[in-house]
């Protein structure tokens, strides 16, 4: 344990063994401090290190947990606990594919080990794999029944995809095992509001809020989101604008650091450097290319837009087409987009990509998609993921021949909808935390988008969301025929029900309930708290006709 390599003294060898009774007593405070003087004092062991990274961990410090946990790995680096851990400092910092790895690491040396089952799931959940995330649950659960908050996921899943009875019966066995437990009385209160009892809703929140003990601030956010929603449901509009407002302003205190003051990891400053990266380049540059697509699919769509769009709905309505399947929020173009779309010098580089580069880039887009279990050949790949549109000059270039449909919806909706909701936290997620900088995104993004749309030699529908909910029928066949699909009754008859468990974005539970025009005009009950940010928006309300 010394750092100069002779053998431990009697003083070092007490202090370990004391931090080491102390962690095994459940006195993690104690374990802590002592680990903590000991590596202040030049004794290093990977105790001390785990130690200090999970303390570190419980207090929202991602990096200093990370460079812990990686130290102590050095010197034990088959600690299946130490990758785990690894894993969820990845994941709150974000690197949700780097967690992914680590702990399966962890799983490769211990495959029985339900803690890191339990996490695996969480890190699913958030990548939007909810198929997996449930599996990873229910093999936690096959190994030790009583794992909390395996249950406690399968409540919140099934809750946010409208499935109460299934969300009641896992949350109550989670509060028999762990009476209070915030996951499962969470989705109590999710369930409770899918079954229209919107008052038992909002005392279920409110009561959690209560609690003495305190929640993530995660947790947090959700729990006044549900509140907000119950309280909108009651047609308590101010209150429930409040209670959004507390559900972002615990979030944006949690995810300052990272993505707070302007920081190059802000959605904001991604899209300005885009934009100026793609003023530098002609249009010229962007002439299309020879068809390549590849792995035998029978036709290639990006369902794009802006979140809250409508494009959830867009891509189930394809996914029930035979011989279509939809991507649901799969990030098929990170890797191309970690080269090209980093800096305002990328978009150069990609206008001039030689062609063995692109191909290559085209095979790890389809050997992503293979790694998925999605099997497109002979069908037409739908990928669905709205802030897909960054990336536009990127399908343009890996993928020539495909067509884009580009849903547009009312742009009061659409920001009021982004600042109501929860999502995965990342730079472009962060912006709406406020009305404020949500509007302004919104007023970036589209900007970029029509600077791209004017450019790019795509072909592009353009769909208008409120005309899909209106007039289902004709607007369905206007994009059945630009997709090139057969008439099939299937896509005419779409309930919205069959795939809702899986989907991966807050419009889950409105999927599942088909096609409804509750949410066309959702801002008339939020016009007052509007007001501040209605001339960055009125621009975009004249451009699309609201």
């Amino acid at each position: 344990m010394s750092d100069t390599g002779s053998a431990p003294k009697a003083d070092e060898i007490e202090l370990f063994q004391e931090t080491v009774a102390a962690a095994q007593a459940g006195d993690l405070a104690k374990a802590f401090f002592l680990a903590g003087g000991a590596l202040h004092h030049g004794l290093e062991h990977p105790l001390f290190y785990k130690l200090r990274g999970l303390e570190h961990q419980q207090w929202g410090r991602a990096a200093q947990a990370e460079a812990d946990f990686r130290a102590a790995l050095a010197d034990a680096p088959d600690d299946f606990t130490l990758l785990d851990m690894l894993g969820l400092s990845l994941a709150a910092g974000g690197r949700l594919a780097e967690a992914l790895q680590a702990i399966d690491s962890a799983l490769r040396i211990r495959p029985d080990y339900p803690p890191a089952l339990v996490n695996r799931g969480w890190v699913l959940e958030n990548l939007g794999d909810l198929a997996g995330a449930r599996a990873a649950y229910r093999s936690a659960l096959s190994i030790s029944p009583t794992e909390v908050r395996a249950h406690s996921g399968l409540a919140l899943l099934a809750a946010r995809a409208g499935r109460s009875a299934e969300a009641r019966r896992e949350a109550a066995e989670a509060l028999r095992l762990a009476n209070g437990e915030p996951g499962a009385r969470l989705a109590l209160a999710m369930a409770a509001l899918s079954e229209g009892d919107a008052p038992g809703s909002e005392r279920e929140a409110r009561a959690l809020l209560a609690e003495p003990q305190p929640l993530h601030p995660q947790q947090v956010g959700v729990a006044h989101t549900v509140l907000g929603d119950a309280l909108d449901r009651q047609e308590r509009f101010g209150e429930a604008f409040e209670a959004y407002e507390r559900a972002n302003a615990a979030l944006r205190a949690h995810y300052g650091p990272q993505f707070g003051d302007g920081g190059t990891a802000s959605g904001m400053a991604v899209v300005e450097r885009l934009r100026r990266g793609f003023a530098a380049v002609k249009a010229s540059d962007w002439s299309r290319g020879p068809s390549a697509d590849g792995a035998d699919a029978q036709g290639h769509a990006f369902v794009l837009g802006f979140p809250r769009s409508g494009t959830t709905l867009v891509g189930q309505v394809l996914d029930a087409h035979p011989q279509a399947t939809t991507l649901d929020e799969l990030e098929t173009l990170a890797e191309p987009g970690a080269t090209y779309l980093v800096d305002e010098a990328g978009l150069v580089r990609l206008a001039g990509a030689p062609p063995a580069e692109l191909a290559d880039f085209r095979r790890r887009y389809w050997d992503r998609i293979a790694a998925a279990g999605v099997a497109p050949a002979g069908r037409l790949l739908v990928d669905k993921l709205p802030m897909n549109t960054l990336g536009l000059p990127v399908i343009a270039r890996l993928f020539p021949a495909a067509k884009v449909v580009f849903v547009r919806r009312d742009p009061r909706d659409v920001v009021l909808s982004c600042f109501r909701r929860q999502f995965v936290m990342n730079g472009a997620n962060w912006e709406f935390l406020s009305l404020e900088s949500a509007a302004r995104f919104y007023d970036a993004v589209m900007r970029l988008a029509q600077d791209y749309l004017q450019a790019l030699p795509l072909d592009v529908h353009v769909l208008r969301h409120e005309n899909l909910v209106g007039d289902f029928a004709g607007e369905a066949e206007r994009l059945r025929l630009f997709l090139g699909l057969p008439p099939d009754p299937a896509m005419r008859e779409f309930t919205g029900a069959a795939n809702a468990a899986d989907i991966a974005t807050p419009s889950a539970a409105q999927v599942a309930g088909g096609l409804s025009g509750e949410g066309v005009g959702t801002w008339r009950r939020y016009e007052a708290q509007l007001e501040p940010v209605m001339p960055v928006l009125a621009p975009w309300i004249e451009t699309f006709g609201y």
